[in-house]
């Protein structure tokens, strides 16, 4: 990491209104120095500090700005520049042209990142956090991308490394004075590990909403045939995406629209009614209706209040049993049949919310604001690894002797170190940071 690298770290597009350009190396603030001049800098550059100046080539002049953050208070952990300019691609290049020029090479792929990892500012986890947050298309990616980079997912893992460490440490204790610590050191060490693998599954059950955060959440509206399923998709979406009629039988397949409602993607399925359909059409619709039902995380039953309970809502009953599903009793400006269920008047928009706050109940939103979600397939199979270490472990930590144990135990944590970096191969770590972009 001798070299010092330079990129643009936003966006190069014309319309941009201000650019950055990053500087990370032992020569960043040379170069500084040697293309940006201004009346208040003075020597020594202080950092933090933005300083209004002027970026000078042989070729051109650019009013700019230019901040230095000194090592080891950086985001790389080395000396970094970064000129504030114009927007626009040629502005910008030029500037790059013009460091590179004066002692910087181009840099790779989410080099800057990946330096930040090597010298111990974040873990290697987190450092895909950061990846996760520039790719994240919701608020929940988003926030749950946010705890990842900020360390704060990541607690749950290092706790649960720092209880493995303190069992192997316990376990080669017992190994160099096994007469002394016999009574004190199997039954702490046990107790450590029945911790770290509490700690694991928990962290392993957030990943039952793993779907939802990265794909969004598929919900089937479902009921027969004029119950008013397009008019709470449309409803629901708060634009006219579905055909509404009083002919029944009007949708003869399923209509996909998605939607983020507070910062979950929603993707509902207005199904065709479900009844003995009277044509290949309709038959061939109704089939697609039920596979959306076998597929979907939450099934939204539409009944009419209006009319009397059918045998066709009775099989459609039978159908949804044991499934997640909401009961919306529809059309109450004419209820003339009382039933239960959320109440809503689709074509008022009354009760439509209702409907909602079952949905992000049932879909796990709460807990995935409030405690995250593990998606990270890599991170995933890496703590099903270190389980099974630590559930071996266990199951013969009576019969085998500590040194049998202590294999378990540094497999664990080999395990989990996979994840914050600590037993993680140069090519595993090439890889993560090849999917960043250039620049940062």
């Amino acid at each position: 990491m001798s070299d010092t690298i330079v990129a643009v770290a936003t966006s190069m597009s014309s319309s941009a209104g201000v650019n950055i350009v990053r500087v990370s190396g032992d020569k960043a603030l040379a170069i500084a120095k040697k293309i940006f001049v201004s009346k208040k800098l003075t020597e020594p550059m202080q950092p933090n500090y933005m300083y209004l100046g002027r970026v000078v080539s042989r070729n051109f002049t650019e009013k700019a700005f230019c901040v230095y953050y000194k090592s080891p208070f950086s985001y790389t952990g080395e000396d970094v520049i970064e000129v504030h300019c114009h927007g626009g691609k040629g502005v910008t290049t030029a500037i790059v042209r013009t460091i590179r020029e004066n002692g910087a090479r181009p840099a790779e792929p989410g080099e800057f990142t990946k330096r930040a990892f090597l010298n111990n500012k974040m873990s290697l986890a987190e450092a895909e956090g950061v990846i996760d947050m520039i790719n994240a298309r919701t608020e929940s990616q988003m926030l749950n991308a946010y705890r990842l980079m900020s360390g704060e997912l990541m607690k749950g893992i290092v706790e649960s490394e720092k209880r493995l460490i303190e069992t192997a440490s316990m376990l080669e204790a017992k190994l160099d004075y096994p007469e002394e610590l016999e009574e004190e050191t199997r039954p702490a060490a046990k107790a450590a590990l029945e911790n770290a693998l509490k700690e694991v599954d928990r962290l392993l059950s957030t990943t039952a909403n793993v779907k939802t955060v990265e794909g969004g959440a598929d919900i089937a509206i479902v009921g027969v045939p004029n119950a008013g399923k397009s008019s709470l998709l449309n409803a629901i979406v708060k634009q006219e995406r579905a055909i509404v009629s009083d002919i029944a039988g009007t949708t003869r397949d399923v209509l996909k629209e998605s939607v983020e409602i507070d910062g979950i993607r929603l993707n509902f399925l207005d199904t065709a009614g479900i009844r003995e359909g009277k044509d290949v059409i309709e038959i061939m619709g109704i089939e697609r209706s039920k596979k959306a039902i076998e597929s979907a995380d939450v099934i939204l039953n539409v009944i009419d209040v209006s009319r009397e309970k059918n045998e066709e809502e009775i099989a459609l009953e039978t159908l949804l049993k044991g499934k997640k599903v909401v009961t919306v009793a529809n059309k109450t400006d004419k209820e003339l049949f009382p039933r239960e269920g959320v109440r809503i008047c689709a074509k008022t928009g009354e009760g439509v919310q209702d409907v909602i706050n079952e949905i992000m109940r049932l879909v796990g939103r709460e807990s995935i604001y409030d405690e995250g979600v593990l998606t990270n397939e890599r991170h995933i199979y890496a703590l099903q690894e270190c389980k099974r270490e630590i559930e071996e472990a266990l199951s013969s930590y009576e019969i085998f002797p500590s040194e049998c144990i202590l294999e378990n135990v540094r497999g664990a944590l080999c395990a989990i170190g996979k994840i914050t970096g600590n037993s993680v191969s140069e090519s595993i770590v090439d890889e993560v940071f090849s999917r960043f972009c250039v620049g940062k």
